[in-house]
């Protein structure tokens, strides 16, 4: 005998309920399926969002430590030890020092120049100041003791077309505008001082280094022995040559 099929004596009423109830714990199971879909999503959101960070953090760190080197580099580390110093901070350095060292020379070259300028006053020679002042000691106090006693510094000395020669010291040979009255005619101061110190310097460093040992080669050309303008010459140029000259010792 078979079983009775387990739907027998249901009503039509008790299939509708049945149905609505099947419907709702549908529904239900739906919104609890979707509610805890989206609880999974939101946790592996985050764990991939601080694994994203945590990971940045650490690039960042490792990245923070490399330090890239280089033969320049280390160079400079071994010239300057611990601290490194760029190209730019190395450039503005030297040009700090080169500026120091040329205001270092200015300093002094200015000094004696102003001792220069206080022996000559106004005379013509002034203008030839800051040549002279660039020469060694001894050839700028030959510069300007032989040009006060040649020409009281340039108020008496030879011209061309109504031109000064720049010739203060009774200089022989010619110059770029030739020749006036027997000696060199410059066309500039400082070719003057450039051509007569020259000699000057030459001769300097052939140990006529003194007044008294300059005068026979600078006014009679070998020796002075009989000449009586010699120790006239020798001690006028002294005067203005002890002046500008460091004692030594």
């Amino acid at each position: 005998m078979s079983k009775p099929l387990w739907f027998k004596g249901k009503t039509v009423q008790n299939w509708k309920s049945d149905v609505a109830r099947i419907k709702i714990v549908i529904k239900r199971s739906n919104i609890l399926f979707f509610a805890i879909a989206l609880a999974v999503f939101a946790v592996l959101t985050s764990l991939w969002e601080n694994q994203t960070v945590s990971y940045a953090k650490k690039y960042a760190t490792n990245n923070a430590n490399i330090q890239v080197k280089s033969p320049l580099l280390e160079e400079r580390e071994e010239l300057f030890g611990e601290t490194v110093v760029s190209d730019r901070q190395a450039m503005i350095l030297k040009k700090e020092l080169l500026k120091q060292t040329q205001e270092d020379g200015n300093i002094d070259s200015g000094q004696f120049a102003q001792k220069i300028y206080e022996i000559v006053g106004d005379a013509p020679i002034r203008e030839m100041v800051p040549f002279i002042a660039k020469r060694d000691e001894k050839v700028a106090a030959f510069l300007v003791g032989i040009a006060k006693k040649e020409s009281s510094f340039g108020l008496a000395s030879p011209s061309k077309d109504g031109k000064t020669c720049y010739n203060y010291w009774g200089y022989k040979s010619s110059g770029e505008r030739g020749t006036a009255m027997g000696y060199a005619c410059f066309g500039s101061a400082e070719e003057a001082i450039k051509v007569v110190g020259d000699r000057i310097e030459v001769l300097v460093n052939k140990q006529r280094n003194t007044p008294a040992r300059m005068v026979d080669t600078w006014k009679c050309g070998t020796s002075c022995a009989g000449d009586p303008g010699a120790p006239s010459w020798t001690s006028t140029v002294a005067l203005y040559f002890n002046q500008l000259v460091t004692k030594e010792g």
